[in-house]
């Protein structure tokens, strides 16, 4: 991309931080439709979690203790039954699916749920998936999902609801949100605790990265610290674990939690009173994380790949998907945007040559790509990534690695396949591949308008190459799957080896840098003929081990690298930039 575009996208997102954001791959369903498709739609907190499996499938029940209901019959307390959770050793998220953490208060518009568990409270799902749930920011007075911000929401909200419903609401439990938000402001200008600074003020999400934050008046007593939610475009927070903060009353640290993006950081101390920081923290790739309670309370633990097939895994088509005739031109879509992945960061994905008779999203050890049935997936959903984890233990920690991954796309969108460019108010499906495998390589939501997994996607919109921050995300995962085996017991991932077709600039990328002597006695040298921007240099055995990686930011025409000691032999050494790669063999003697 062009520099004067990126700085015109920079702009755009700098004026939009505390606008209205649009996540995942998702169409917008209206307030309206939402309301007029749900049977039951109330203001309600989560109190407690439940994760269970139903059908190789595992569900979470999040019991709501509901404060007012705006349409359907009077109840107390009900279960919304949400698709992913963690039992046991086992972990699964769809990337679609709304994640409620206890504590969470909002609006959920909801559908009766055909899966139950064994509570005996009435069992809803969200409508419209994770657009089903308006979280509020009560500290901002504010009721956010991925495409709005309803500002005001006994003011406000509560009135747009009401006028589609036609009439009241019941209310089940006292719950004032005008006073409990004018409360917090209170506490908020008049005796909440200071933050004078934090460092560093770049972090990576989900990647154990700490944040000091400097203050005064935080207390002895352990609180709160929120981040801007990727998942919500940054109109509500995210509170990091327990775990993952250490505090003072003048120092707290700080992992920066999974679902975290590029906003402001929040502290709230344990009487309530909160600050937000005045400058922003920068975010600019996030990783999954499975949230997992050991038995010494809830911890985050990052994700990797492992050799579970050929090196790596193998994913298989569905037969429609496979043969092509339910929607042509959806397969050759796929494999670009599959092809752009693994030749970029390396991932050690192939395609089975044949077509598979699975048409099931659920936990079989099989990769599965394919379309929904027409109704699988929720109104608005236009793609989804399910990740299913296990877990080891061992080393007095647990390691969570990949079990399997299935892609499923919605049937019925008004799909452009290309490879021309999107117009007449269709979806690209190529853009909403490569963001869904980006799910697949680990990586979470960020708030950046330049980035793939942030994505605004609108009708007649193609982007169909990876930002520089998503290949940092990508090969951050990839560079730890493919050195380190999971407890010594699973093989570590090799890299893909296999041939890649070169874009307008990757050609560029090969042409204009050169590796030179080769053969060498240990000490090469890189030319940078065409000042182009280099990241970095990674020297592979022919085998996909990582030997070495080499950080190129900075340097000059020429670099030299020393790689004396390593064994006689051929290597292959991969060289980025910040948009392109190439690769070139090695031969020491």
């Amino acid at each position: 991309m062009k520099k004067n575009t990126m700085k015109i996208i920079l702009v755009l997102f700098l004026l939009s931080i505390n606008g209205v954001f649009a996540q995942e791959m998702l169409q917008e369903i209206s307030l309206k439709e939402q309301i007029d498709n749900s049977t039951l739609v109330v203001e309600g907190e989560v109190v407690s979690k439940t994760s269970f499996w139903d059908n190789n499938l595992i569900y979470t029940a999040n019991t709501v203790q509901v404060y007012k209901v705006f349409k359907g019959d009077p109840v107390s307390t009900i279960d919304v039954i949400t698709l992913g959770g963690t039992v046991g050793l086992e972990a699964m998220m769809a990337s679609s699916s709304l994640k409620l953490k206890t504590g969470n208060v909002g609006v959920f518009l909801l559908i009766n749920s055909a899966v139950t568990n064994k509570s005996t409270n009435k069992v809803f799902k969200p409508y419209s998936a994770v657009q089903g749930f308006y979280k509020y920011n009560l500290f901002d007075d504010r009721a956010v999902n991925p495409f709005n911000q309803k500002q005001g929401i006994s003011s406000g909200f509560y009135k747009e609801i009401m006028a589609i419903t036609q009439k009241g609401y019941d209310e089940i439990s006292a719950y004032n949100v005008s006073e409990i938000s004018k409360g917090m402001q209170v506490k908020k200008s008049a005796v909440a605790p200071g933050i004078t600074s934090f460092s560093p003020t770049t972090a990576t999400a989900g990647t154990k990265t700490v944040v000091t934050i400097i203050g005064t008046g935080f207390g002895a007593t352990k609180g709160k610290v929120g981040f801007y939610d990727a998942n919500e475009g940054g109109g509500a927070y995210i509170d990091a674990l327990d775990s993952q903060v250490t505090w003072s009353d003048t120092q707290i640290l700080v992992e920066v939690p999974s679902d975290a993006g590029t906003g402001k950081i929040r502290v709230k101390d344990a009487l309530l009173n909160s600050v937000v920081s005045t400058g922003i923290l920068s975010v600019p790739f996030a990783e999954f994380n499975v949230e997992y309670n050991p038995g010494t309370g809830l911890k985050a633990y990052p994700t990797q790949f492992y050799d579970q097939f050929g090196g790596g895994y193998q994913w298989r088509m569905y037969t429609d998907f496979f043969n092509d005739n339910e929607h042509p031109g959806a397969r050759a879509a796929f494999e670009r945007a599959f092809e752009t992945w693994r030749c970029t960061t390396k991932v050690n994905w192939t395609i089975r040559s044949t077509a598979d008779v699975t048409n099931m999203t659920e936990k079989d050890s099989k990769n599965i790509i394919r379309f929904d049935d027409g109704s699988e997936l929720a109104a608005g959903v236009l793609g989804t990534c399910v990740s299913y984890w296990n877990a080891r233990s061992c080393n007095g920690t647990f390691e969570w690695y990949v079990g399997e991954l299935d892609i499923v796309f919605d049937d019925g969108a008004n799909w452009n396949f290309g490879p021309g460019a999107t117009t007449g108010g269709k979806m690209d499906f190529e853009t909403v591949a490569l963001h869904e495998l980006g799910h697949g390589q680990q990586l979470g939501h960020v708030i950046d308008t330049n980035a793939l997994m942030n994505y605004n996607i609108s009708p007649n919109e193609d982007v169909r190459t990876i930002s520089p921050n998503d290949v940092d995300g990508g090969n951050d995962v990839v560079d730890r799957s493919v050195n380190t085996s999971v407890c010594d017991i699973l093989d570590p991932m090799t890299l893909y080896a296999g041939t890649c077709s070169l874009g307008l600039e990757d050609e560029i990328l090969k042409n204009g840098v050169n590796m030179y002597p080769n053969p060498s006695r240990g000490i090469i040298y890189i030319t940078n003929e065409l000042n182009l921007n280099l990241t970095k240099a990674s020297v592979f055995d022919m085998s996909g081990r990582l030997i070495s990686k080499i950080n190129l930011l900075g340097t000059s025409k020429t670099s030299a690298i020393n790689l004396q000691g390593l064994a006689k032999g051929m290597y292959l050494v991969t060289i980025q930039s910040d948009t392109a790669f190439t690769t070139k063999k090695l031969v020491l003697e």
